[in-house]
């Protein structure tokens, strides 16, 4: 049996749409009961009695239909204004571009100070509530690609769209090419430290943050910005900077701009009357084994694991079985593939083993139930098409299990024989502490190596493979430029305010190749009005804070990577009904604008 297929897994390409996962409202007053990604992944939808409404974004996404005729003041034009009585409350503005725009930020005089003077062009009809003009900051950053904002079904309650994108691939696209804008409280901009590790810049999403005693608790979400050498002559490009508003013919004058690797933004608290947050997150993949104990580990090298007739056995030897079950149940030569491992804390293990034998029930006939056909249970598992979508991994991430790619194993021999190695990212900051001299020693072999990272796993902790099916996208959800019409979400449509994702990496793709880049003359520019977020061909990285020990001085730091092509994370801001719905829904204007 060849060890593992390949030695080094491979992304995969053309992955189907991943799997909604569902969330329960996260109250924002006080110390929550549950942190946000603990909540994302319950079972039970929110209570559509206790729900009031959606407070909006004043947000976009502006997809051009042709790149090379994309002008600044044909996408400047659909910037929607914050009106008047929001005007000195939201004075922080964060526009993401992609690539292909990256050049417009190179001189803030092409789309900048403009894209500001029509975001806030009602202060100039006079000054703010308080009689003054207030300073104005923005960030700028460049990502890889943007999403495709998509409103709920027509007349649907939130908890009916949270159950429909639990059971529905929701997302199979690539991204497109355009611009995001939102408008936010000054306090939603969060200076954030770069990490002393070589890592590349990256924006720092705060999704539910409070104190307990002296210490904040916080959960984020971080997305690595987009490689820019090409276009910038820089590997990543944000800049920060603030603006002097005031009522003369100048309007905004530039008091400061700084190049950032690393900034954070709050994506709660921007309003009064929001009281709930409802997050969701969405991880396409499909198991393939159950868990299993851990039994020799150092850093992120696995020696051994239980199997399920309690024999200790080398690491690979059960995952060298599976994947070529798993091509042959699909009728597909076997290949290099991608496998990931979810570690699981030993204090998890039997639900987890539970619902992945719930999923297995899922796939038996009423007419078979009561008869022993686990592995044919499996080999139906890995064959049905669509995927069968579950939340194993997005309900174990929630409560404490972290997401590692698998790098590589099996084959080698003596004491090296039948390892696995997982990806330690996020790996901690003990090798910049290491003198130069160390690196050649410690690199020399991968178990010295191991002992410097920080442990990834532990003995006793249990570890359960999954995989990305290889099945072809939907081509509806390539979109192209007849289906964006027809998805533009309008004025009067609920939709996911907040949306960041994971998409294959384009780097041995045609620059240019789709069709936004083509000679069309169109000038037509889709509006996703509500809608923020991004798209990043590196993985997402989900950090919960948690309290420290009694009498400890700092919090424990949980970190996962999610690296999974077509993942998604979506939030949505609710305001409680006992406030004044009247409020909230004058919080923005209907403005309609032709496309």
């Amino acid at each position: 049996m060849p060890p593992l297929v390949a030695r080094q897994w491979q992304v995969l390409r053309g992955a189907p749409a991943a799997i909604g996962t569902l969330g329960r409202t996260q109250r924002l007053s006080g110390i929550p009961c549950a942190s946000a990604w603990r909540s994302y992944a319950q079972q039970s939808t929110p209570d559509e009695k206790t729900l009031g409404h959606i407070v909006p974004l004043n947000s976009a996404i502006l997809i051009p239909a042709s790149i090379p005729n994309a002008q600044p003041a044909e996408l400047i034009h659909f910037i929607r204004p914050v009106i008047r009585k929001r005007i000195s409350k939201e004075t922080f503005c964060v526009f993401l571009v992609t690539p292909a725009f990256a050049p417009w930020l190179l001189n803030d005089e092409v789309f900048l100070r403009k894209a500001l003077l029509q975001a806030y062009s009602e202060l100039w009809k006079g000054p703010s509530a308080n009689n003054r003009y207030p300073d104005i900051h923005a960030l700028c950053a460049v990502v890889d690609k943007l999403p495709v904002g998509r409103a709920f079904k027509f007349e649907t309650t939130l908890g009916d769209e949270i159950s429909r994108r639990t059971t529905e691939p929701p997302v199979a696209e690539t991204g497109l090419e355009g611009i995001a804008y939102v408008t936010l409280p000054a306090t939603a901009s969060v200076s954030s430290t770069a990490p002393s590790s070589s890592e590349k810049g990256a924006i720092d999403f705060v999704l539910n943050e409070h104190t307990a005693g002296e210490q904040i608790i916080s959960d984020s979400l971080r997305l690595p910005l987009a490689n820019t050498i090409f276009q910038t002559g820089t590997p990543t490009t944000m800049t920060l900077t603030s603006w002097k508003s005031r009522g003369t013919t100048e309007r905004l004058k530039l008091l400061s701009k700084t190049n950032v690797s690393h900034h954070g933004i709050r994506i709660a608290g921007r309003n009064q009357y929001v009281d709930q947050i409802i997050p969701t997150l969405s991880i396409p993949l499909v198991p393939l084994t159950v868990p299993r104990r851990v039994e020799g580990c150092m850093g992120n090298i696995i020696r051994r694991i239980v199997n399920s007739d309690g024999e200790s056995v080398t690491a690979s030897s059960e995952l060298e079985g599976v994947v070529p079950r798993f091509f042959k149940s699909r009728g597909e030569p076997a290949q290099a593939t991608s496998a990931w491992a979810l570690v699981i804390p030993g204090s998890m293990a039997a639900s987890m083993s539970a619902r992945t034998t719930r999923l297995l029930a899922k796939v038996l006939d009423k007419s078979e139930k009561g008869v022993d056909k686990r592995d044919e249970l499996w080999e139906r598992l890995w064959r049905s098409d669509p995927p069968c979508w579950n939340m194993l991994v997005s309900k174990a991430l929630a409560e404490g299990a972290r997401l590692h790619r698998v790098l590589s194993g099996g084959g080698g021999w003596g004491k090296k024989a039948g390892l696995l190695s997982l990806d330690p990212v996020p790996a901690s900051d003990a090798l910049d502490q290491l003198n130069a001299h160390d690196l050649p020693s410690i690199l020399s072999d991968p178990e010295d190596f191991a002992s410097t990272l920080t442990p990834v796993i532990h003995d006793g902790d249990f570890i359960q493979f999954f995989t990305l099916p290889n099945s072809k996208i939907d081509v509806e959800a390539n979109y192209q430029l007849d289906s964006l019409e027809k998805l533009t979400v309008l004025p009067k449509q609920n939709s996911w305010g907040w949306e960041f994702g994971t998409i294959p990496s384009t780097a041995d793709s045609m620059p240019g190749g789709s069709w936004q880049h083509t000679t069309s003359t169109s000038r037509k520019v889709s509006v996703f009005e509500n809608s923020f977020g991004a798209l990043a061909e590196g993985g997402l990285t989900l950090t919960r804070r948690f309290p420290g020990k009694e009498g400890g001085s700092s919090p424990s730091v949980g970190t996962t990577m999610v690296d999974v092509p077509f993942s998604r994370f979506w939030a949505v801001e609710v305001a409680d009904k006992a406030n004044s719905i009247e409020h909230v829904a004058n919080s923005y204007p209907e403005k309609d604008k032709e496309t």
